[in-house]
């Protein structure tokens, strides 16, 4: 992903949610099923998106899929303690 910023990290979340850089909503449903029951908010909505872009900039793709996605999110829930 490149537009306006250098990193992803440097990605506003409204550009990941909106326009060109939307993801297809199959791709984005475990997201919203995460922001809709509380599990995340907002802010690490968009985390898990720019951590999703990276994972697809790593892996030579021009956008990240459900992979990509459901790795980032398993990445924020984090290991149970």
């Amino acid at each position: 992903m490149s537009m306006r910023w250098r990193r992803n990290a440097e990605a506003p979340g409204t550009s990941l949610r909106q326009g060109a850089l939307r993801l297809a909503p199959a791709v984005r449903a475990p997201l919203d099923r995460a922001l809709e029951r509380g599990a995340l908010t907002l802010r690490g909505y968009d985390r898990v998106l720019r951590v999703a872009w990276t994972m697809a900039d790593l892996a030579e793709l021009d956008r990240p899929g459900i992979d990509e996605v459901g790795r980032a999110l398993h990445l924020r829930r984090g290991l149970p303690r």
